[in-house]
């Protein structure tokens, strides 16, 4: 038994302030109250201090492997029990890393910014007590290495942030969404232990790192994948479309926008993402079995294309925001569904950055809407040359990108359809520079364009790079023909949509959908309907 190297101690410095904060679970609600701005002081300087030794623990881990020492290491996360006599609990990787700096941060943001929000609130004790909680229980869910700890992390995670949503319970609409979501999560809490209950029971190991190892080592096609694999894949797909608010389960997100704004920029940049990181972190075990990544693909397209149609009809910007939100986590499960967990991952920092600014902003948002409301409704739709040329100027550009940088779409998991995506989304940006008859503006949007596709394949290839010890190496990927063809067609017919939604009063079928799509198609009232004893509650 070896002593504990520098490289070992940077695996645990990280978690003991993320422990400290679940801690804050056992604090009763009477002292907050008694010592709140204390309280609230020393949780906002418990936050800070995450966030300043992760970037120490980080730049000291970089500057080993800029050095060529091996202790520097970021993906050397996991300790040997061999060589301790005891496995670590803990899996600091680039993968584990990168999240658990990026909760870390916003985590810090919304406590900052919850002082002057919530200043004289009699609940904000207790706001700060569980958002102390859900900020260490998502911490240590990020970089757990072993089953045990990441199932009760993720319960706690979603136990604390349930207090968070019924932190005012005179308000009815809010508590019957914040019940609706705590019946919905326990499903998704079933499913989880049984994936990991059967992983445990085929690989006799509760470390990621065995199980991760055990895989690598298998030999199997797809035909000859154990049973016990077939369902704890099944299981954990469950588990990660319930958290990850995915069609039928996203209804309670939009019925929780009366909860305080730093609940909602929380939940919506952090909370919701632990269904794709569940995904990419499980990566190697949802590799052995395609069909569930293919019905995986199949639910993210039609959960982002029913979430765009409902948020284009929306008047609250907030509720907006809201089914955004599921839009954006219906692409990202897309993502990994294609096998592009780098792209899923560049996805999560990205949304949950742009998310948690939108919501702490919601009241800018609201007047910069009222601004540009109605600018749009007297301008002429596209014509063929037009469309065509917007189309043009986008491909070219991400070809262009691609070419200097040196990446091959074509060689990287989903990377045609995510390039074609892409295109689609910069086309019609393009195209709303055209139709405003400005021909400076087009000519920003298109340089602009180019800079978002040479910022995107760069924050992709610097996200492969720093999690190239943390994901499955894939062989060049063979895109499903059915799959894709279906992912094509869902992303054109929304765009279809969207450029044909304001002419809805000349068109009935259109008129018709608007009015569906504003009552978000009414699925609302079936799940209520199945959870009504704790919607009531």
């Amino acid at each position: 038994m070896r002593k504990l190297a520098m490289s070992d101690w940077l695996n645990f410095l990280p978690m003991l302030l993320p422990t400290a904060l679940v801690a804050a679970v056992l604090v009763p609600d009477s002292l907050t109250r008694r010592h709140v701005v204390s309280w609230r002081r020393w949780i906002n300087i418990a936050v800070a201090s995450q966030v300043a030794v992760l970037l120490v623990v980080f730049a000291i881990r970089w500057w080993g492997v800029a050095s060529g020492a091996t202790d520097g290491l970021l993906a050397s996360g996991e300790l040997s029990s061999g060589e301790l006599g005891v496995a670590s609990p803990v899996l600091l990787d680039g993968l584990s890393g990168l999240m658990l700096l990026l909760v870390t941060f916003i985590g810090w943001v919304t406590c900052q910014y919850s002082i002057e929000y919530l200043d004289g609130s009699p609940n904000q004790g207790r706001y700060y007590r569980f958002s102390a909680v859900t900020i260490g229980a998502v911490s240590w869910m990020v970089v757990s290495g072993h089953l045990v700890v990441f199932a009760v992390a993720w319960i706690a995670m979603n136990l604390a942030l349930h207090q968070l949503l019924v932190l005012h319970p005179e308000q009815p609409g809010a508590k019957r969404a914040a019940w609706t979501k705590f019946a919905i999560n326990r499903v998704g809490d079933v499913a989880l232990l049984a994936g990991f209950g059967l992983l445990f029971v085929h690989f006799d190991s509760p470390y990621l790192q065995d199980i991760f190892a055990s895989v690598g080592n298998m030999v199997i096609d797809s035909q000859s994948v154990p049973t016990t694999l077939l369902a704890a894949c099944a299981f954990l797909m469950i588990a990660a479309v319930i958290q990850s608010v995915q069609f039928p389960f996203h209804t309670w997100l939009p019925e929780t926008l009366n909860s305080p704004t730093p609940v909602s920029a929380l939940m919506h940049a952090g909370i919701v993402n632990a269904g794709g990181y569940l995904v990419i972190r499980f990566s190697p075990i949802f590799e052995l079995v395609p069909t569930n990544l293919h019905v995986l693909a199949i639910i993210g397209l039609f959960t982002t294309v029913m979430a765009a149609a409902v948020m284009m009809t929306q008047t609250s910007v907030k509720k907006s925001l809201a089914y955004s939100t599921i839009a954006q986590m219906g692409f990202m499960m897309l993502q990994c569904g294609l096998g592009a967990y780098t792209a899923a991952t560049v996805h999560i920092v990205a949304h949950s950055l742009y998310k948690a600014n939108s919501f702490l902003r919601s009241g800018s948002v609201v007047s910069d809407a009222k601004a540009i409301t109605g600018a749009s409704d007297l301008k002429q739709p596209l014509t063929w040359y037009e469309t065509t040329f917007a189309i043009t100027a986008a491909c070219v550009l991400f070809a262009i990108v691609s070419i200097q940088l040196n990446v091959s779409p074509n060689e990287k998991a989903g990377g045609l359809i995510l390039g074609g995506i892409l295109c689609l989304a910069l086309s019609h940006w393009i195209g709303e520079a055209i139709r405003s008859g400005s021909r400076w503006l087009v000519v920003q949007c298109t340089a602009i364009s180019g800079l978002i596709c040479l910022l995107y394949v760069g924050c992709y290839l610097a996200t492969d790079a720093l999690t190239a010890g943390s994901l499955p190496s894939l062989p060049t990927p063979t895109n499903n023909l059915v799959v894709t063809s279906t992912i094509a067609a869902g992303f054109a017919g929304l765009l279809v949509l969207q450029s044909r939604i304001r002419s809805a009063s000349e068109t009935p079928w259109l008129q018709t959908l608007q009015i569906h799509a504003s009552n978000g198609f009414y699925i609302d009232h079936c799940i209520r309907r199945v959870f009504r004893a704790f919607a009531s509650a």
